[in-house]
């Protein structure tokens, strides 16, 4: 029968031989996932803006587009890119005549093979909370702006920005909880490996819930994970206030 263990199951997890490298790999994940997301999407949306005509309206289709695709679908795609041995990547370096990393196999590249999936990154709701932001900006200081000489890379930072700043809010804390509850990518590709290279919580969660059946403590595992997603969240959202 089912025993109440208090705080035994946190404290066992805590303990646990993978709980740093689990920490270490998640801490890096989040960091790079936010970075690339914030980075790319923003790029991509001010130059979307800011084509004319018909042309920004077939890239908004296209780059909108592959948001509704299953997420299995970018796996299986990036598995065969990676593939260490007959891999599209590694055929490209081999004719170029370049070395041949082990991509997912190799346990100082797996994580970073993780968080190339996607590349170029464009292609996600970033994207469109970024777009409709830069779309609404108000187009009387933009003239303003126009009007002093401010040039555009001078513009981008010096008004838009600022301006978005409650975009780069949401953004920020939707990516880090995306890449703190996302491990599907981990499970299918590595498994956690090699060794514990991209061994994260999430999957340890999953594996001591429903392949364990070690339900108290896939639970603690998720719990911990919420408390750190909720001060992640307050952190995010007193820190990247908007000061317009």
């Amino acid at each position: 029968a089912p025993r109440y263990d208090g705080f035994g199951q946190f404290t066992q997890y805590f303990h646990s031989s993978t709980f740093g490298a689990e920490a270490r790999n998640l801490v890096l994940l989040v960091i790079g996932s936010i970075a690339i997301t914030l980075v790319s999407q923003f790029v991509a949306a001010e130059v979307v803006a800011h084509l004319p005509g018909r042309t920004g309206t077939i890239a908004k289709y296209l780059l909108t587009l592959p948001v509704v695709l299953p997420p299995i679908l970018l796996i299986d795609v990036w598995a065969y890119l990676l593939n260490p041995s007959n891999g599209l990547i590694n055929r490209i370096l081999s004719e170029l005549h370049l070395p041949q990393p082990g991509w997912l196999t190799d346990s100082h590249l797996a994580l970073i093979s993780i968080l190339l999936i996607g590349f170029p990154w464009i292609s996600n709701l970033g994207f469109l909370i970024f777009l409709g932001g830069v779309q609404h900006l108000p187009r009387e200081i933009i003239e303003a702006s126009r009007v002093d000489g401010v040039g555009r890379l001078r513009r981008v930072f010096a008004i838009d920005i600022p301006l978005l700043m409650p975009q780069f809010r949401i953004v920020t804390i939707l990516a880090g909880v995306y890449s703190v509850q996302n491990f599907i990518p981990i499970l299918l590709l590595t498994n956690g490996g090699p060794g514990n290279a991209t061994y994260v919580p999430g999957l340890d969660m999953y594996q001591s819930a429903f392949q364990n059946s070690q339900y108290g403590y896939g639970m603690a595992i998720g719990t911990v994970l919420f408390i750190a997603m909720l001060i992640f969240t307050i952190i995010i959202m007193r820190t990247l206030r908007p000061r317009t």
